[in-house]
């Protein structure tokens, strides 16, 4: 069976056949799904998978470096919503101003050494 990456995640899909004789993916922890139905499209992801296979272990150590870039995205994502959690918050039913500030500078710090692995990564 033909292996597709998905390009979302970059887990390894396996490449189906329907009752009709088309190909089609599914990535089941992103929901993502992808039906191949015009010849053209066949003939190319036919292509595609003779490549990948030609260069499976160099996309390997790629898709290393996209599930750390990606969770290090996610985790500034998840930072910076928190920050702005931390600045709408009101301030009679929440933490006292100094509490605050504490708070706002460790996750700078946090965003800070996120964006300085981006960079070693990228290096």
């Amino acid at each position: 069976m033909a292996i597709l990456p998905c390009f979302l995640c970059g887990k390894e899909l396996d490449l189906r056949t329907d009752k009709n004789k088309k190909k089609y993916a599914i990535c089941d922890p992103c929901g993502m799904q992808v039906f191949i139905r015009r010849a053209q499209g066949i003939e190319n992801l036919e292509r595609l998978v003779r490549e990948l296979k030609r260069h499976a272990v160099p996309l390997r150590m790629h898709a290393q470096t996209l599930f750390q870039i990606r969770a290090i995205l996610e985790e500034l994502y998840g930072v910076e919503s928190e920050l702005q959690k931390l600045d709408d918050s009101i301030s009679i039913f929440s933490k006292t101003s100094k509490e605050k500030n504490t708070a706002r500078k460790l996750l700078k710090q946090r965003m800070r050494t996120l964006l300085a692995e981006l960079e070693r990564i990228a290096e």
